[in-house]
């Protein structure tokens, strides 16, 4: 397995939305799992396949309930119902440093295809919910500076840029 390199706002891969999977190979498979390790190697709890500089539908997550690793790979995923809206501070690994209150749903229900290539369906709440959604999110192009209003939004850039100096140089 490898550590990939996470792809850094403002990359135009992060504002790209990802391609629908068609087949699930060998090699998608070994892709997602370096995707897993990379997650842990950063102490993330959610990476979604364009962080990585891959335009696929793929996300893995992993809160680590009670400190045990149980990872999740999803291709395909859709959110297919939400519900209890809720605010909670939220960052993101394309973002080092940042975070912001972001509104979500509480509960949502969300369907896709496992890597062993079946369909699921699962209603999910509280931390994992809010993942699966900002992983989503992330699948259609739309980073979590999206969710803010517009004066935050001003506020979380230049916060960022003051923190991360050469991302702008580097990949303005």
């Amino acid at each position: 397995m490898a550590i990939l390199q996470i792809k850094k706002y403002p990359e135009k891969i992060l504002k790209t939305k990802t391609a629908k999977i068609n087949r699930i190979d060998g090699k998608l498979i070994k892709f997602s799992r370096d995707m897993l390790e990379t997650m842990y190697f950063f102490n993330g709890i959610g990476l979604a396949a364009n962080q990585v500089g891959e335009l696929l539908s793929v996300f893995v997550a992993d809160i680590k309930p009670d400190g045990i690793q149980k990872p999740i790979i999803l291709f395909n995923p859709q959110i297919l119902l939400s519900s209890d809206n809720c605010y909670f501070e939220e960052g993101c690994l394309s973002f080092p440093g940042i975070s912001a209150k972001i509104k979500r749903a509480g509960k949502i229900v969300v369907c896709g295809i496992t890597p062993d290539e079946k369909e699921i369906k699962m209603e999910v709440g509280g931390i994992l919910a809010r993942v699966f959604q900002h992983e989503i999110d992330h699948l259609n192009g739309i980073v979590f500076f999206d969710r803010v209003n517009f004066i935050r939004r001003l506020k979380l850039n230049r916060e960022y840029f003051r923190k991360n100096e050469n991302c702008f140089f580097r990949h303005a």
